[in-house]
């Protein structure tokens, strides 16, 4: 067949002229080519999406190059073929329908650039959604680990099975700080072996394996993201264990509560940008679940440990430090300290009638305390109630899993003395206190032992079975002088103190002391051997 002498030509046709007029009001833009893919007919809406106003070969040219092949298949099948493209010169994407007929082909031409960012942005979303619901499977494997009574292992360890199992995460480890050498060391991981053993990590900013996500996040107690670590200059150091392993993108999650680091979470990504910031936001609330629910664990561990750690602490001059009243000759007592939640303690004590207004005094002083009040009066003795909110000491002892067992200003000088889980690193916490009070010294350290196994297997029965609300309304309670008579305290004024209403206080007390007296009065359970038939 001889080639056409005018290709770049629209092919004159006298059965389309009673129709053009028509076809060039149409939305769509509509074109037809012959058999030789040589132009018979182009409306004027098919030159406004080409981005021309020249019916001539430059029209019919960018018709073949976008959809050549949906043509070819047309007519070669004999069937319609719908294909989208983008067309770089227009910056859009167009979708052509194409119906064949024995010789040509007709397009029916459309913009669905809209309609594309549409799909991309529900993918992206899509892709959001499936990664929030990897960490959404992880909190609520933590939760049900909690409820279980599991130790920090295996929780760290479900975490990272959790994640590496999610679809869109290669692999996950949690990793933690040695607080003498500061050296790095692994504690678990899942979806990989010896990931961090033979892998160089650090925390020292001028090392390249401490400039990474986890060096990072440890230094900094933020979560750190490498979206693409093949072009990442700070991932260097690992960028060849990356492509072995195929992961394109990593976060590390400072696993942190009340100030104290227990250690970072590391997840890879198969895909670059896997840590948009939605995602981002998300695994750093898990960082902070996972650091209280560890928190949590230690602080039973603490309370309820057949062996502690018990630490002693002194300031001189403490009361000096935040220039308060003379203390000299004087003496107060703080008996015990009831957690009400990450931002508020409440703390009960003791100390003489002429005392109680230096410790106004010093209330006023110490920017952590907010109020004073004397909850009960008698033989020359004041029993008070001190509100602190976010207390540094205390908060630094509870990121550790500890408790404040007593402290007492005496002279002026303060004295603490702390209670630790027995494998809690007493150096971590000795540091962590000298952040807050550089003055601190550590006067004492010994191993204790709980002197009445009865009692404590009671708490310990007690701590697993009441709420965390629970227990704190009834401790509370307790200290204030709930369940003296006369009473020292009324419910309202203990359920103002907790920020709750009356009716919520006398539900948890009622809660809980139904609680106590199941676990004094209920038969224990027996096991009873099967009796032999003589």
């Amino acid at each position: 067949m001889e080639e056409d002498s005018r290709p770049d030509e629209l092919v004159e046709s006298d059965a389309l002229d009673g129709t053009r007029s028509l076809l060039d009001r149409l939305p769509d833009g509509v074109y037809v080519l012959d058999d030789e893919r040589r132009g018979v007919f182009v409306n004027e809406r098919t030159l406004e999406l080409l981005g021309t106003d020249r019916v001539d070969g430059e029209a019919i040219d960018r018709l073949r190059s976008l959809f050549g092949s949906a043509h070819d298949r047309a007519l070669e099948r004999q069937e319609t073929v719908a294909a989208d493209v983008y067309d770089p010169a227009t910056d859009a994407w167009l979708e052509a329908r194409v119906e064949p007929s024995r010789t040509s082909v007709t397009g029916c031409l459309r913009d669905v650039s809209e309609l594309k960012e549409r799909e991309r942005r529900f993918e992206r979303q899509r892709e959001r959604m499936a990664a929030l619901n990897g960490v959404y499977s992880v909190m609520r494997a933590i939760n049900d680990v909690i409820v279980t009574d599991a130790t920090r292992d295996e929780l760290e360890r479900v975490t990272c099975e959790t994640l590496a199992d999610e679809p869109g995460y290669e692999f996950a480890f949690v990793a933690a700080v040695d607080s003498g050498t500061g050296d790095v060391f692994h504690r678990t991981e899942a979806g990989v072996e010896g990931y961090v053993e033979r892998i160089p990590l650090s925390t020292d900013p001028d090392d390249p394996a401490g400039r990474g996500p986890a060096g990072r996040a440890i230094r900094t107690q933020q979560l750190q993201v490498s979206n693409d670590v093949l072009a990442d200059p700070d991932f260097e150091p690992w960028r060849e264990d990356a492509r072995e392993l195929g992961y394109r993108s990593a976060a590390a999650i400072p696993i942190v509560h009340g100030g104290g680091l227990y250690g970072v979470l590391g997840v890879t990504g198969a895909n670059r940008n896997a840590f948009t910031d939605e995602v981002a936001e998300g695994f750093g609330q898990l960082g902070e679940v996972l650091g209280h629910a560890i928190a949590a664990i230690e602080r039973k561990r603490a309370l309820m440990g057949d062996r502690l750690t018990e630490l002693e602490y002194e300031i001189t001059d403490g009361v000096g430090l935040f220039d308060g009243p003379s203390m000299d000759g004087h003496r107060i007592d703080f008996e015990r300290v009831v957690r009400v939640d990450d931002e508020q303690f409440l703390e009960y004590g003791v100390t003489t009638v002429e005392t109680f207004p230096k410790l106004e005094a010093l209330t006023d002083c110490v920017p952590h305390w907010e109020s004073v009040e004397p909850i009960d009066e008698s033989a020359g003795e004041v029993a008070f109630e001190l509100e602190i909110a976010s207390p540094p000491l205390f908060s630094v002892v509870a990121s550790h899993g500890g408790y404040v067992e007593s402290a007492a200003i005496d002279d002026g000088d303060y004295r603490m003395t702390v209670h630790l889980p027995e494998s809690a690193d007493v150096r971590a916490v000795t540091e962590a206190i000298r952040e807050v009070y550089p003055e601190a010294t550590n006067v004492a350290r010994r191993q204790v032992t709980p002197s009445d196994s009865s009692i404590a297997q009671l708490q310990d029965h007690l701590y697993g079975v009441l709420t965390d609300r629970q227990r704190t309304v009834l401790e509370t309670a307790y200290y204030a002088g709930f369940f003296e008579w006369p009473r020292h305290s009324s419910g309202e004024e203990i359920a103002e103190t907790l920020g709750i209403t009356p009716a919520t206080f006398h539900e948890h007390l009622r809660s809980a002391q139904h609680k106590i007296v199941a676990a004094v009065f209920n038969e224990p359970n027996t096991t009873r051997a099967e009796a032999k038939r003589e």
